[in-house]
């Protein structure tokens, strides 16, 4: 593993001196939509753990908005079809609209995140020591790239990087933690890991 010039680790406490911003997946990505009123139910680390600096809890709203759209989409077609709105009484048609505000809120990932300066919390138990790694590996599943990675502690996370990346200042941590894990630490690391997250030439420290 190459050594690079890594920024320094922040302070448990503060979380200062905050990480550079780290790569995405997509350069243009943008962070995702979070509930407003979501910190108080997302993960909170232990007791004895610095504080949440950065959280993801995903708001349903884009949902309910791309389910709608599709309820409209569909009364447009039959509308045209129909020549009209004679299709309004047909109470099977309308069985076929009302479900899809409903599926897009129930099958949307509800992914909850925390970070602290140097931890993570993945979904409702899952917590790591982000600078205390033992691996890092990137794996795909399915369509998406995951990111699995283990602390000396025993603690493992297995998340799909996308969701990591719904919030670019919690990504800014956990990447920082995972460059110092394997440059300073020796955490081992597979061929994708290396090469999807750039951790041999990180092109935000260049």
């Amino acid at each position: 593993m190459n050594h690079v010039s890594l920024p320094p680790r922040p302070d448990p406490h503060t979380g200062e001196p905050r990480p550079p911003h780290a790569p995405l997946e997509r350069e243009d990505g943008k962070p995702g939509h979070r509930r407003a009123a979501g910190k108080g139910k997302v993960p909170q680390p232990p007791a004895n753990e610095g504080p949440l600096l950065e959280w993801f809890y995903p708001d349903r709203t884009t949902r309910l908005i791309s389910g709608l759209f599709c309820v409209a989409l569909g009364m447009t077609v039959f509308a045209v079809k129909d020549g009209g709105f004679g299709w309004i009484t047909n109470i099977w048609l309308w069985l076929l609209l009302v479900p899809w505000p409903i599926l897009f809120l129930v099958t949307g990932r509800n992914v909850r995140m925390s970070a602290g300066a140097d931890w993570l919390v993945y979904g409702n138990r899952a917590f790591i020591k982000t600078y205390e790694l033992v691996s890092v590996a990137v794996v795909v599943d399915g369509a998406a790239h995951s990111l699995k990675i283990k602390d000396r502690y025993g603690g493992s996370i297995h998340a799909q990087i996308n969701d990591l990346q719904q919030n670019h200042e919690l990504w800014d941590l956990v990447y920082n933690g995972i460059l110092h894990s394997v440059h300073l630490e020796n955490a081992e690391t597979n061929k994708r890991a290396r090469e999807y997250l750039q951790l041999d030439f990180p092109p935000h420290l260049a």
